[in-house]
């Protein structure tokens, strides 16, 4: 197992890509703590790994609230004894042309996308530091490398999450902690539903992957699970695309 004996946080721990992850994480012997908003995702997660013969609980709440996060590190450690591995895979992707993009909407994107994962970073650090030890994935985006029509706040969300993975690798290399992000194409989850309801948008971004398809979110959660263990133990800083060929053209 590469992560026996291990406790892992993961946000947006419900559905997709997080839930994915916190389902193979379990599988390779972690215990998982998922985080979001809505208890029922959350709850069918924790299920799912408790019938798996999985240690799993959940605590909900909202990334961008400081006093969330603070209070998700603190149920982890009272429950679990410690944080090895936080993945910051909550997020939102809402397209609109910028002229129509409110404020509103730019703030709700920036802080669920770029703020949340600071926080929940901020929250989580003093805990690894005192440990020596610590691993962060952060899920962001092709997006934060190339650009996409109706989609300036999720690009520039991805793109500072990018830099933000880099910054806290250079600036905890010495604590012991590691800190990467991967960076998917489009992939099969409740974020993507209403892409794939509209038959000609499907065709078009389906039709940009080389391979032909969208990824699916246990593709991306193999390589959270490579980052996280100690298979990657000198990797630190890196965003690993995970696109289908996307951005190779």
């Amino acid at each position: 197992m590469k992560l026996k004996d291990k406790v892992a946080i993961v946000t947006g721990g419900g559905t997709g890509i997080g839930a994915a992850t916190a389902r193979l994480f379990a599988t390779e012997g972690a215990s998982v703590c998922v985080f979001g908003r809505r208890p029922e995702p959350l709850a069918k997660t924790v299920e799912t790994i408790r019938a798996d013969g999985g240690n799993a609980m959940q605590v909900v709440g909202n990334v961008t609230l400081a006093e969330d996060g603070q209070r998700l590190v603190e149920e982890t450690t009272a429950a679990f004894g410690r944080v090895d591995i936080l993945i910051n895979s909550a997020g939102t992707a809402i397209l609109m042309e910028l002229t129509q993009t409110s404020e509103e909407l730019w703030d709700s994107i920036l802080d669920t996308n770029l703020k949340g994962t600071f926080l929940t970073i901020r929250a989580v650090l003093p805990v690894m530091t005192a440990q020596g030890s610590g691993v962060i994935v952060n899920v962001s985006s092709i997006l934060g490398q190339v650009g996409f029509a109706r989609a300036g706040a999720y690009c520039a969300s991805k793109g500072g999450l990018d830099q933000l993975t880099r910054a806290v690798a250079l600036e905890y290399a010495d604590k012991g902690i590691r800190a990467n992000a991967v960076a998917p194409a489009w992939v099969e989850t409740p974020m993507t539903e209403t892409v794939q309801t509209h038959p000609k948008l499907f065709e078009f971004l389906r039709s940009r992957h080389p391979t032909g398809r969208f990824g699916t979110p246990d593709e991306v959660a193999q390589a959270i699970l490579y980052l996280a263990s100690d298979d990657a133990r000198w990797v630190t800083g890196t965003i690993l695309t995970i696109d289908g060929g996307w951005t190779a053209q």
